[in-house]
């Protein structure tokens, strides 16, 4: 669930004509199709591009892509299939003997009729030549293209050096054209290519997935794409109005207004009878599912599609969404088709909505949804676990395949969403699940003492996904402008938050409502509720949760998402301390920080986690967690082990507790607790947050020796979380010395706990205090130097 919009280059205002129809050649056959590039494939493996004033036209832009219609396999390395690169800008110039392809710097320009506003932005900035021919006289001339198709534009060497593959490299020898799937359409011409990066060593992550990890063999496609025709209206961009943008810096721009000049991302829809009155539309948007996806994901992802529809009538566009299934005799390489294809990793990982767009304006070209095959297996895999403790077997399983595709239905409107041009709203859980466009985590209950996943996923899109259609799409006649305010001003009305992707994500991100896979209008009530869930779940976890033929070694892979089940609550809980709310609103645009006692309530919930009886499991259980048998593996989703095969629960109470006090610990969270504290007396204060952790983690009450040993390695754990924010760059000044007269209150406490425990236990808090007085210095020292592992959590 994410999305990526082809990285897009603004472009010059430009109108590109029509081009001729293409003919391709294939050795001794020819096949006539429509398109605008006259191509011919030659025996020795060169492919020509005709030049005559039919066939191309100089100086005249379009759109060139690069896809890999076959992919890698690996989430990690991320060349999935179907995957979109970068959206270009470029035009071909003939110069005496040579022919160019120039990308055009199309981030800067001049929005003006004056030639020479626009000529002074030109002159002013660099341009790109992505490839240079000679041309062959002749009856027609032709230039052979091969060199600039058989190269790496899609950047396939430079990502698996940024994923850790290694130093590959194209190998020209082992790289060719593939004839049989030139084609060309209306509107793109588009030429396969087999390139093949070749390595001395194999990466980790390609030995997994290619026969011979040092020889990567990808299948390259380079699209030659018509621009659209003139009639699209650029639509400007507000943060509020919840849309992907992009932006240029118009230099012709009076100072009264800005330099930068954002846009949204949309795609064309106009009504038959234009105004704010319903209409039916000249052309739907329409959508098409690949066929390969098999029954019953098919029906679930046609269904959560069509969610749209009711968004876009709403609107005032009567039938102006559509989805369908891909018909026999159509090609998605068609840039006419927007398209959902079903992509199959070696593991589950993100779905993507990416967009062809045109970069002068904005306008989508192509929707393009790539949708991981892999994650509706991890959503069964958490239900069975969930409901392993029914007694009616069959309701259990029901209840499992149910929930499994009511998560397809979103997951596929959020990423067409994404193609539609909007962006993620991670406030919308807080507001009711007011949006498919946040990360939704399942909504389950307790019911009689049962775990309930009945109602897991809302079944339609949410106040927030209509008002963004309507603001994004909608034909308001001549008062676009009020229109547009007073859909805004009615969202805040109805108490609807929105807050995107740069304010949520990352970890340092305050926005206390903006989180990923949470739940709640209050994310420390929800976290306490989640924490009485996975209680309740552990206590009843049991094979049952396996498959059919699934041996029970198999099950410690179940438990994973239930044991860490509430560890995206966790982290929105964490976002309350030192958190603050505001709103991207123009007229309403303040901030401030959340209410006293909203933190004070996260961070009693989140040290709730972090006890030993929290981390801790029954004997049973742990009994039932049977080591992995015969040719069955360990994986990324298995929890590690200091034990060899066997689990090991000091490992996951280990990782939990760091999840939690790393949340708790962060640098610049602890920088805003302090500083809001300044101006406000009633705020949680830096030295008691630091005491409430140390009361939890290192006090030294009699427990039974597992929860004591539980105790043990958390106090580890706090020690290094500390150890790691007093050590960070991030971490102010003034916030490190409150730090380092914890980090010596703790010293002091360790040595009275070493001299009244026993024996056994004195050893442990010794340890711990001979290590502390060497780690205040040493910024490399750490009581654990290599942490356990957290299993992957996203997606689900």
């Amino acid at each position: 669930m994410n999305f990526k919009i082809a990285p897009i280059l603004t472009a010059l205002m430009l109108a590109a004509p029509m081009m001729a129809p293409v003919s391709i050649a294939y050795g001794e056959e020819q096949t006539k199709i429509s398109g605008f590039l006259k191509l011919a494939y030659q025996a020795d493996g060169q492919l020509l591009l005709q030049l005559n004033e039919q066939a191309i036209a100089f100086k005249q832009p379009f759109i060139l892509l690069t896809a890999l219609p076959h992919g890698v396999g690996s989430n990690d390395i991320g060349l999935d299939r179907g995957q979109l690169g970068w959206t270009r800008l470029v035009q071909f110039e003939r110069h005496g003997n040579f022919l160019r392809l120039v990308q055009l710097n199309s981030r800067y320009r001049a929005d003006s009729d004056n030639g020479a506003e626009q000529r002074a932005v030109n002159e002013a900035f660099a341009q790109s030549v992505l490839w240079q021919g000679r041309i062959n006289r002749g009856q027609p001339s032709t230039v052979d293209i091969s060199s600039l198709v058989l190269a790496d534009l899609h950047g396939v060497s430079a990502r698996l050096a940024s994923t850790n593959q290694g130093e590959y490299q194209l190998d020209p020898e082992r790289s060719l054209i593939l004839p049989k799937s030139i084609k060309a359409f209306a509107r793109n011409a588009d030429v396969d290519v087999s390139l093949t990066f070749s390595a001395e060593a194999s990466g980790a992550e390609v030995a997994k997935v290619a026969p011979d990890g040092t020889a990567l063999t990808v299948r390259m496609r380079y699209s030659f794409i018509q621009l659209p025709e003139p009639g699209y209206e650029a639509r400007p961009y507000t943060p509020m109005s919840g849309y992907l943008s992009d932006s240029y810096f118009d230099y012709a721009a009076p100072l009264s207004q800005p330099l930068e000049q954002h846009i949204l991302l949309r795609h064309r829809l106009q009504k038959i009878t234009p105004g704010a009155a319903p209409s039916r539309v000249v052309k739907p948007i329409v959508y098409y599912l690949d066929p390969g996806v098999p029954e019953p994901m098919r029906t679930a992802l046609l269904e959560g599609a069509a969610w749209w529809k009711t968004a876009f009538t709403k609107a005032g566009f009567i039938d102006g969404f559509e989805v369908k299934l891909l018909p026999e005799d159509a090609d998605p390489q068609d840039v006419r088709y927007n398209v959902i294809q079903w992509v199959h990793r070696a593991s589950r990982g993100w779905s993507y909505g990416a967009a062809i767009t045109d970069p002068r304006n904005g306008e989508i070209i192509k929707g393009h949804v790539t949708l991981g095959s892999l994650r509706v297996r991890h959503d069964h895999l958490i239900a069975r676990g969930l409901t392993s403790g029914w007694e009616d077997r069959q309701a259990a399983a029901d209840a499992s395949m149910d929930l499994s595709l009511a998560r397809l239905k979103q997951l596929s409107a959020h990423e067409i969403g994404h193609t539609l041009g909007l962006d993620h709203n991670f406030a919308a859980s807080t507001n009711a699940n007011a949006s498919v466009m946040d990360y939704p985590h399942p909504m389950v209950r307790i019911n009689n003492e049962q775990i309930d996943i009945g109602h897991a996923y809302t079944n339609t899109l949410g106040r927030w996904d209509d008002y963004a259609i309507a603001y994004g799409y909608g034909d308001f006649g001549d008062n676009s402008a009020k229109a547009m305010t007073k859909l805004q001003q009615q969202v805040l009305e109805h108490g609807l938050r929105y807050i995107g992707e740069a304010d949520s994500r990352t970890d340092n991100a305050s926005h206390a409502y903006a989180s990923l896979w949470d739940n709640g209008s209050n994310a420390a009530s929800e976290l306490t509720r989640m924490q009485s869930i996975r209680k309740l779940a552990l206590a009843q976890f049991n094979p049952n949760a396996l498959l059919a033929d699934d041996p029970q070694g198999q099950l410690s892979d179940a438990l994973v998402p239930i044991y860490l089940f509430s560890r995206y609550q966790i982290t929105a809980a964490a976002k309350y301390l030192g958190g603050t709310d505001y709103t991207y609103q123009g007229d309403q645009q303040s901030w401030d920080y959340i209410a006293p006692e909203q933190q004070k309530q996260a961070l009693s919930a989140l040290l709730q986690t972090i006890t030993p009886d929290a981390l801790a499991l029954e004997d049973e259980l742990l009994q039932n967690l049977v080591p992995k048998m015969g040719n069955y593996q360990s994986s990324r989703e298995s929890f590690g082990s200091h034990l060899g095969v066997i689990t090991d629960p000091l490992y996951m109470a280990e990782v939990l507790s760091r999840h939690t006090l790393d949340a708790i610990l962060q640098p610049e969270r602890l920088n805003r607790i302090y500083q809001a504290s300044l101006t406000d007396p009633e705020q949680l204060t830096l030295s008691s947050l630091l005491k409430q952790v140390q009361r939890v983690t290192l006090d030294d009450e009699v427990l039974g020796r597992q929860l004591k040993a539980i105790s043990q390695r958390v106090n580890a754990v706090m020690l290094d979380s500390l150890l790691n924010a007093y050590h960070n760059a991030a971490t102010s000044s003034e916030v490190r010395a409150i730090l380092l007269m914890e980090l010596k209150l703790i010293e002091d406490k360790l040595e009275r706990l070493s001299n009244r425990s026993s024996s056994e236990y004195a050893a442990h808090y010794q340890w711990l205090s001979l290590g502390l007085a060497k780690a205040i210095n040493d910024a490399k020292f750490r009581f654990i130097p290599t942490p356990a592992q957290l299993p992957p959590g996203s997606p689900i």
